[in-house]
């Protein structure tokens, strides 16, 4: 027996000296925010080198990086997978317009703020950046791996460690197994900036806040030489008047360096690269760029520097992209359901049995569910299915609180200061519908709005429209003689209406209205109508379109009262890119109307869309037709400059007037982007009301009905 034991001991020696004389290194990567895709660059040169990578340890940045080299993704793909990521938007958490159905999309409005609420109770951001996107990405590269490979970190094509640190027992947590896409974000998790993860009964945090260059890990795991790759800021510079979040991001600093000094052990090799003062924070594909170079060429110097850093004599083989076949899904499961139903979840998923289970259609399903507007994260791995050769994918949500406070402003010199709160129901009857209930208004004017978008069969496009809408206002009225005089309006609308989304860029309605007016003491005058629409809107920003279109054309047909009319409204903005920084938009809008109508039915210009030189809320006309074209052109930081040209035609209008007269007008407008939206000063001349000045500062969106 103790021969036997003798015997093993020698072969277990022999082994593990027939391993480590293959040669090969185990790999620590750091963290240190944007500065880590200078890891990109190291690994490239190591490849080149033929140092072959036996493990890998990370953390933060360097868990992001080293999990994907771990589980089989080539130096190169990692490289133009880095490369070709739009990182603005992968921590955005604004969801993707093209998986959003376009009544929900146009029902967002321009909030200056927003804040969550819990009955009465604001509830505060779970953090500064959402990892919504980032965790997707992740899992759509892991999660195929791990269901070939298994759980255990060890099984991955290079074995891994990734560490994190534990909010509630105060002590570093190395991840050897589990879910990867996790253990990463884990890691990742900078306090504040991004949202802490919980596991069971850990609150986990960036692993850089115990241990950001975890070399003891290796050490202690592995038997190889260490190799760690230092791409930290560094000690912080002492601002001379520290402003409350530098003396944040100092204490921070101070206190996790006193941390990571407990677990702090030399490695066999040191590597820290001269990354030129790039910022953490700074992930544009330009900085990307540079920082992977400089880790490419600086980590070629140093191994030609360092010829004792083993290498293999072949190349090394080991490193070479793993390709995973992606499987056919079989079922798909939904966890974290607490409000929301199955049902309204069921609506957005686009995912079914024979769907291949490939990243990019993980991602797109995880993104169109993101998009319901019903979730805060919505996590997803993969699982063996008891059927070969499929998978199941399960669903993990976070539910967002459905309940919502937004506050739009809007200043305009001719009607003063608009201001809106808005009421969100995101989950109305648990069926995921939203419900919208605007109330604003400003000078001599006042306004409520309640909509209902029934989006519970959001899976076949189809949707339901119900909207009440009331305002009063005090309207001045321009003579073409120079003479004025207000009258107060009252106006109520209800429609109900049933649509079809054509996609993300376009949908139809049809549906029944009713309309009440009266000016002042009048008796209240209204009308019935049937109304069909088409939308088309594919703009990119709709206060501040650069590119894309829309067109809307609404046909209203009044059978049942006295006044018996048709009315036909068209409205049409387009917009490109024009000369170097600058966006050319084509407006054209109109209105006929045929049968008995009443006068406050005639065209008045929008707030939202004048003609310069012209004043707001004027020039009644039964058929109009208007154009503005506006080049606009970006300045340096926020600013802008436009210039505006625009005409009106009026024919039949209770005005004495002459038929199909033009009226033109030509301005120039100066401004800039703001939390609040545009804001401009701009000054405008037409041929019959000469000049105007108009300063304001605010999204049109704050404009309710009427306006």
């Amino acid at each position: 027996m103790l021969f036997q034991k003798i015997l093993l001991l020698i072969l277990t020696l022999l082994s593990a000296e027939t391993e480590n004389s293959n040669g090969g290194i185990s790999l620590v990567l750091s963290g240190g925010g944007a500065r880590g895709f200078a890891h990109v660059g190291v690994l490239l040169a190591l490849e080149e080198e033929n140092v072959c990578i036996r493990s890998v340890t990370g953390a933060s940045m360097g868990s992001l990086i080293g999990g994907l080299y771990s589980c089989g993704y080539s130096p190169s793909y990692i490289d133009s997978l880095v490369s070709n990521t739009d990182w603005g938007l992968l921590f955005s958490s604004k969801p993707d317009s093209r998986l959003t159905m376009l009544p929900l999309r146009l029902s967002n409005s321009h909030d200056i703020l927003r804040l969550q609420v819990k009955g009465f109770s604001p509830l505060l951001p779970r953090s500064a950046v959402s990892t919504q996107r980032v965790a997707s990405l992740l899992s759509s590269l892991t999660c195929p791996v791990q269901v070939e490979r298994g759980l255990q970190f060890d099984s991955l094509p290079v074995p891994l460690r990734l560490v994190a640190f534990d909010l509630v027992n105060h002590e570093r947590i190395v991840h050897s197994s589990g879910n990867l896409s996790r253990s990463q974000l884990s890691s990742m998790a900078v306090p504040a900036i991004f949202p802490a993860v919980r596991m069971g009964n850990m609150l986990l945090v960036d692993g850089g806040v115990g241990d950001n260059i975890p070399v003891d890990v290796a050490r202690q795991t592995w038997d190889y030489p260490v190799l760690a790759v230092d791409i930290s800021s560094g000690t912080p510079e002492i601002p001379e008047n520290p402003t409350l979040i530098q003396v944040g991001n100092l204490t921070y600093s101070a206190l996790s360096e006193r941390v990571n000094k407990l677990y702090s052990e030399q490695p066999d090799f040191y590597f820290r690269p001269d990354l030129h003062g790039a910022r953490s924070y700074n992930f544009t594909s330009e900085a990307a760029d540079s920082l992977i170079e400089y880790g490419y060429i600086q980590m070629l110097e140093y191994l030609r520097e360092h010829p004792e850093i083993p290498r293999l004599a072949e190349v090394n083989t080991d490193s070479a992209e793993t390709v995973y076949i992606a499987e056919p899904v079989n079922e798909v499961k939904l966890e974290g359901l607490i409000e929301v139903s199955e049902d309204a979840v069921y609506d957005w998923l686009i995912l079914s049995r024979g769907d291949m289970a490939d990243p990019e259609n993980l991602r797109n399903a995880a993104e169109k569910l993101y998009a319901s507007g019903l979730f805060d994260r919505v996590e997803y791995y993969l699982e063996p299915s008891t059927d070969s050769g499929y998978v199941n994918v399960v669903y993990s949500f976070t539910e967002r609180e459905p309940s919502s406070i937004g506050i739009g402003m809007t200043y305009n010199n001719q009607f003063g200061l608009d201001g809106r709160i808005t009421y969100r129901h995101l989950n109305f009857l648990n069926d995921g519908d939203h419900l919208i209930l605007n109330t604003g208004g400003g000078n001599n004017y006042i306004y409520t709005e309640l909509r209902l978008l029934d989006l519970s069969s959001g899976r076949r496009k189809w949707f339901a429209d119900y909207s009440i809408s009331v305002y009063q206002m005090q309207v001045m009225a321009f003579e073409r003689d120079g003479s004025s005089s207000y009258k107060v309006e009252t106006e109520g609308c209800g429609s109900l209406a049933r649509g079809f989304a054509a996609g993300w860029a376009g949908l139809n309605e049809i549906g029944i209205s009713g309309t009440a007016h009266r000016y002042g003491s009048d008796e209240y005058q209204g009308f019935s109508s049937i109304f069909i629409s088409h939308l088309t809107e594919t703009m990119d920003n709709p206060v501040h379109p650069k590119s894309g279109m829309r067109f809307e054309a609404i046909a209203s047909w009044a059978p049942l009262m006295t006044h018996k009319h048709l009315s036909v409204v068209c409205d049409f903005e387009g917009a490109v890119p024009f000369l170097r920084k600058g966006t050319f938009v084509l407006n054209v809008w109109g209105q006929l109307l045929a049968g008995t109508t009443w006068d406050w039915q005639e065209s008045r210009l929008s707030a939202s869309r004048p003609i310069p030189g012209m004043p707001y809320n004027s020039l009644p006309s039964r058929q109009r037709i208007a154009g503005l074209a506006t080049f606009q052109r970006k300045l340096n930081g926020p600013f802008f400059l436009s210039m505006e040209a625009g005409a009106v035609c009026d024919w039949e209008s209770p005005l004495e007037i002459k038929d199909n007269e033009w009226t033109y007008g030509a301005g120039l407008s100066a401004g800039l982007d703001t939390p609040m939206g545009l804001a401009s000063v701009s000054w405008g001349w037409s041929s019959e009301f000469h000049n105007r000045w108009i300063v304001s500062v605010g999204s049109s969106s704050t404009y309710g009905p009427g306006r």
